[in-house]
């Protein structure tokens, strides 16, 4: 483990068992520095994946306050974070269920998206994450398979963004996030069961590699009363 993975751990674990409560504030980092006896440097890198996963918030000039965070509450919109590795983080068991795979082809909206012709052909995955049983969202992605040329169900029913790093050595760098409102589909309904709710809020991403090309586009619909996001804005 490496020295800022200690105090990252440290300190998010002070904060899961009540030794640091929300609206607390963490001691500064020169302080905290010496109270570890590694650099400044290791303890801001700390703090930052702390303040990426909704943990603290860091105040320039000021020390960093400590955020009220639930097991499914304040998940970050400005990191790219799988269900393995929510798990992992919140310490929890989502499940993720393969509802279809397949390839389709001259979609007019795929075409748009990701600026192809019609002889360009993706991977379609259909996925739902589940918490003791009950469905928590509905997602649907896609994948250029000139960059993706090959899935299978093993592979999306575990985790797609550690294959495409792991086995096929894709960099991941960043993803652009759009929030809209619409009906939620008949199919949606099927999994989600929302009863009297009829409008869903529905996350549009499209994901990056390191050189600017897009490989993804994915829609996700969140259960309304299981989700909370944080976007944090610096001035």
């Amino acid at each position: 483990m490496n020295k800022y993975e200690k105090v990252y751990h440290d300190i998010k674990e002070q904060i899961k068992n009540g030794t640091l409560k929300p609206g607390d504030f963490l001691k500064k980092e020169d302080d905290l520095a010496m109270d570890y006896n590694f650099s400044k440097l290791t303890v801001r890198k700390a703090l930052s994946m702390l303040e990426a996963e909704g943990y603290i918030q860091k105040v320039k000039g000021k020390r960093s306050v400590v955020l009220e965070k639930k097991d499914l509450e304040n998940i970050s919109l400005t990191s790219i974070q799988t269900v393995q590795e929510i798990n992992k983080i919140q310490n929890i068991n989502l499940k993720t269920d393969l509802i279809s795979l397949y390839i389709v082809q001259g979609v007019k909206k795929l075409m748009e998206e990701f600026q192809v012709s019609e002889n360009a052909d993706f991977y379609k995955v259909v996925r739902t994450t589940s918490l003791d049983g009950e469905v928590l969202d509905y997602s649907t992605s896609y994948f250029d398979r000139r960059i993706v040329p090959f899935l299978n169900e093993k592979i999306a029913k575990k985790s797609i963004y550690e294959y495409l790093e792991n086995e096929l050595k894709l960099k991941i760098a960043y993803s652009r996030r759009d929030i809209n409102f619409r009906k939620i589909t008949p199919e949606e309904q099927k999994y989600l069961k929302l009863k009297d709710i009829n409008m869903v809020v529905v996350i549009e991403t499209h994901a990056y590699l390191s050189n600017g090309t897009l490989f993804q586009y994915e829609t996700i619909i969140h259960h309304p009363e299981k989700f909370t996001f944080t976007a944090i804005a610096k001035r």
